[in-house]
């Protein structure tokens, strides 16, 4: 009898055995269905962000949905990773996805406390969480996490798996992984962080909302403090350097300070990649974009021409930014532009047309609109360099005279053409160099009369300007709309000795693999001749030393420099775009709907400053001159008749001519 009942029992206890076996089972090829597959695993990758570095190799900015940049294990601290562990999982090099004695204390724990909830998961399952499942609290959730740790040990080794984590793990907001997490939080590489830095990240692991260093600092110090005493009871810390690391606060950066210098720049950088590659390269797919931009230029370009805009403001008692950006909000009006005063300005590389520096606008989350790329506005006398370019590449010299006089110029079956001077006075007989360095319209309008303004405006082309100029005499006077950036670009070829370069901002792409997908080099293609380029420049730097932008010089800019201001009827633009034998800039401001800045808002009053203080800022050594290329003569000339002077000439000065076109003859006026 005894007997029997023990086989019966046997047999029940079988049964039960196999039906939970049975169970088991199918629950777990039931959750498999549901699972990613063997290759899915293996072939993971997670999203990465995609890097915008400047010419010197420093990050601009980065585009993510999850800012994440994948490093090797060798260069995370040692500090990091065995602290992490022995907190996290310190049975991780043991057991084989699942922790089966964390697993029945976690039960344990909960079942005497039931308010305070224990975890249970492995390094591995967390990252089977990350990579795969929902943070979503289920049953159903908890055992496919241990089916796909199960997985992902069967498939990786351990160092693989931890290296995936570090990379994997989150740390608030959007930031994934350790890298990205040391440079947000301290501004360093991940390989350069100390004992009390590795310690505040991986004490910010387990809840990264809890433990944030920014609302509840005191928490996590206190977490962080138990890292140190992990690495101390691991060897990493001696006692000393346990104790003093203890007393130290936590020294975060603040939540601001990863700031983007460049916001208009890196918007252009963006939309072409969105337009060349898709969104998903540009979110997730870590490649990394060398670009044209030099971080020390823009930051100093944005100091000079958001200070300055201020100034102006306060000065002339203009709309304050601050109140015109309130009110656009009071009244939902986000579409309209803003009411107050704009600017922009851009940086281009002389020799090679790379931009350094871009600024599309005062404030970028205001108006992502980019007044240097995409704004037309009137460039005024700003134009007139490219009618002085055609007029010397045509057998014209800086020491010909013209009349600065009243003009009528008859069109047929038209109106008759009277242009006039900006202070509405004649001042006679002038060399060319006079005349553009004072900006006088009469002269600039002679010229294009006399070489036919279609001829200017295949010339302004030529340099550099991409928009059809139509053929008519007021050209001479800048009354097209232009942007900046072809504008700047256009004087870029004057300074590079008539040899033009497309300006581009972008000077390779690397996939994530650092497969080269595109490189730029420069497309040189010779405009106009070097040396009718060396006698306009030198003409120019007569617009700095002598002319409508003296302002430079008081400024205490002392290098060798060359421009053309621009102001348009009205002062609703003021221009100034110039050059160094290095570096073109060119720098508008204005208002986006078209009305008065103030009256004498000139070029020269209010877009040269900014011009003259960033140049001070870039070049604090002293800078080479302006290259001389063969065939460039000097000459005393007289400057009422253009002629070589005698010693009885009053105004006489050396000129710069093309070998062959210099004056044979001695000034007539002056022979006594």
């Amino acid at each position: 009898m005894a007997a029997h009942r023990l086989r019966t029992s046997v047999i029940i206890i079988l049964v039960l055995v196999a039906l939970a076996m049975l169970f088991l089972i199918l629950g777990y090829l039931r959750l498999r269905t549901d699972l990613p597959t063997p290759e899915t695993i293996i072939n993971f990758k997670a999203p990465a962000s995609t890097r915008i570095l400047d010419c010197q190799g420093r990050v601009v900015s980065e585009f993510f949905q999850e800012r994440r940049r994948p490093v090797p294990l060798e260069t995370i601290p040692e500090y990091l990773i065995r602290s992490i562990v022995a907190v996290e999982d310190k049975r991780f090099y043991s057991h084989w996805g699942i922790d089966l004695i964390r697993v029945a204390g976690s039960i344990v724990a909960n079942l005497l406390h039931p308010r305070n909830l224990q975890g249970a998961s492995t390094i591995t399952q967390q990252l089977a969480r990350s990579m795969f499942l929902t943070p979503k609290r289920q049953l159903s959730r908890k055992l496919k996490e241990m089916v796909l740790a199960i997985e992902l040990e069967r498939h990786y080794s351990k160092q693989e798996i931890l290296e995936m984590y570090l990379n994997q793990v989150w740390f608030g907001g959007s930031i994934y992984g350790v890298a990205a997490a040391a440079e947000r939080y301290f501004g360093k590489h991940i390989s350069r962080l100390d004992p009390i830095e590795c310690a505040t990240l991986g004490a910010m692991i387990a809840n990264p909302s809890a433990y944030s260093p920014y609302k509840h600092p005191q928490r996590l110090l206190r977490r962080r403090n138990y890292f140190l005493g992990k690495m101390y009871r691991l060897g990493l810390l001696t006692r000393e350097e346990y104790n003093r690391l203890l007393t130290q606060p936590l020294n975060v950066l603040p939540p601001g300070a990863a700031t983007n210098e460049a916001p208009y720049f890196v918007e252009e950088i963006r939309r072409y990649l969105i337009n060349t590659y898709g969104y998903d390269f540009v979110y997730k797919s870590g490649a990394t974009i060398y670009t044209t931009v030099d971080l020390d230029i823009q930051t100093a370009a944005n100091r000079a021409l958001l200070t300055w805009l201020d100034q102006l403001e306060q000065d002339y008692r203009l709309q304050p930014r601050k109140i015109a950006y309130d009110s656009v909000f009071k009244n939902d009006s986000t579409d309209s532009p803003p009411a107050y005063l704009q600017g922009a300005l851009v940086v281009e590389d002389v020799s090679t047309g790379e931009i350094r520096a871009l600024i599309g606008g005062r404030d970028f989350q205001h108006s992502e609109f980019n007044r240097a790329t995409q704004s037309l506005r009137q460039v005024g006398s700003a134009f007139k360099p490219f009618v002085y370019a055609a007029a010397l590449d045509n057998g014209y010299t800086a020491a010909d005279i013209e009349n600065d006089s009243a003009l009528v110029i008859r069109i047929p079956g038209q109106p008759d053409y009277r242009p006039h001077n900006y202070d509405q006075k004649f001042l006679g007989r002038m060399t060319l160099r006079r005349a553009l360095a004072l900006s006088r319209n009469i002269v600039a309008v002679r010229l294009c009369e006399k070489i036919g303004p279609d001829v200017v405006a295949r010339y302004a082309n030529l340099l550099g300007i991409t928009h059809k100029i139509p053929p008519f005499y007021s050209i001479a006077l800048g009354s097209i709309d232009l942007t900046l950036l072809e504008m700047t670009n256009a004087f870029n070829t004057i300074a590079n000795q008539g040899v033009r370069l497309n300006p581009y901002l972008i000077t390779k792409i690397e996939d994530a693999q650092g497969h080269i997908l595109e490189e730029h080099h420069p497309d040189p293609r010779l405009a106009i001749r070097p040396q009718t380029a060396y006698i306009l420049t030198s003409m120019m730097q007569s617009v700095v030393n002598e002319g409508t932008a003296t302002t430079i010089r008081a400024l205490g800019f002392t290098g060798p420099a060359a421009g053309k201001t621009g102001t348009t009827d009205d002062y609703t633009d003021a221009w100034f775009i110039g050059f160094t034998p290095t570096l073109t800039c060119g720098v508008w401001i204005g208002y986006d709907r078209k009305k008065t800045i103030f009256r004498g808002a000139t070029g020269g009053v209010i877009a040269a400053p900014v011009w003259g203080e960033l140049m001070k800022q870039i070049y604090t050594d002293t800078i080479s001159t302006f290259p001389v290329p063969p065939d460039i003569i000097t000459q005393p000339i007289c400057e009422q008749s253009g002629k070589l002077a005698t010693p009885f000439c009053p105004r006489a000065r050396y000129e710069v001519f093309i070998k062959g076109t210099e004056p044979v003859t001695f000034c007539p006026l002056h022979v006594h």
